[in-house]
């Protein structure tokens, strides 16, 4: 089997079926330096209203603080002549209760997870014990690690239960990825793609020059579907002098897995295939070895 030529999430299920088969065959001016960065400016004195938000936003999620020092330098790196303190502060106010909205469905996106992966523990008839279910778990993430998805595989062992947690209410703390290599691969055209159409519409058609809004995606093939497939994203913007437009993007996605009946391919053998990668993670899941978490990417760019 060629491994290279496996798409998408269909990558990280296939090789959980080729280890089934292993195991089968083996048994102010500035805002405040402790809210957002030491040394950041923002264009404009920034409103009570608003500084109360981003304190509070920045408790809540360790990409928030990146993502509101990226969204204030968006306005701040296209500030026009025509640009006020007042305009300034309805556009933070914009992006900050955007973000406000957004993190609270993504919030519940997690306790959903959570809750159920307990109700799955509650009923699970697995019978592999905690030692052996992380050992095949990580020769698994190591099959994915060796075909270059490495994002995929840190996601999987962020995910392990450590074995004193396990039967508590520890969850994995947040992933997040600022502006780095995989947040330009997460955050590249197919994405942008996405967005592209309400910014468009918004913005280029609508003479918005400054805004944010929030939308879904999900990721096709490669490394980015086996990693994330279903995303869900929030975006500020401003329009800069020549036209263009600045942009910063958060990414925010829900670590788990859930119980497959069906293939995932017409053919019976590859739908078996892909099917058990995917439930094997399930039942790990079920028995609380590994548990869901949140997953979080910040980019800015010139668009």
């Amino acid at each position: 089997m060629d491994l290279g030529v496996l798409n998408g999430k269909y990558v990280l299920k296939t090789f959980f079926a080729i280890l089934f088969m292993l195991v089968l065959s083996s048994n102010s001016q500035s805002v405040s330096a402790s809210n957002i960065g030491e040394g950041f400016e923002s264009p404009f004195p920034i409103s009570v209203e608003n500084k109360e938000l981003i304190e509070n936003l920045s408790k809540s999620e360790p990409a928030n603080r990146d993502y509101i020092i990226s969204s204030i330098k968006v306005y701040g790196d296209a500030t026009s002549p025509e640009d006020t303190q007042q305009n300034f502060n309805i556009y933070l106010k914009e992006v900050l209760v955007e973000l406000k909205n957004f993190d609270a469905s993504q919030n519940e996106l997690l306790d959903n997870a959570i809750n159920k992966g307990l109700e799955d523990f509650s009923k699970s008839r697995v019978i592999t014990p905690y030692p052996t279910a992380v050992a095949l778990y990580r020769t698994g993430i190591a099959i994915v690690d060796r075909v270059g998805h490495w994002q995929t595989a840190n996601y999987m062992r962020h995910a392990i239960v450590p074995a004193d947690k396990l039967f508590t209410s520890y969850t994995p703390s947040t992933y997040y990825n600022n502006n780095d290599t995989w947040a330009r691969m997460v955050d590249s055209e197919e994405l942008m793609k996405s967005y592209y159409a309400r910014l468009k519409a918004e913005a280029f058609q609508g003479g918005k020059t400054s805004g944010s809004f929030s939308g879904w995606y999900t990721f096709t093939s490669g490394h980015l579907r086996t990693a994330l497939q279903g995303v869900s994203y929030t975006v500020s913007y401003k329009k800069q002098a020549n036209g263009n437009y600045f942009t910063s993007v958060k990414v925010t996605d829900i670590f788990d897995f859930e119980w497959e009946l069906k293939g995932y391919n017409n053919s019976f053998a590859v739908g078996f295939a892909v099917g058990f990668g995917n439930n094997y993670c399930f039942a790990v899941q079920s028995i609380g070895a590994i548990k869901p978490y949140k997953i979080e990417i910040v980019r800015s760019i010139s668009r």
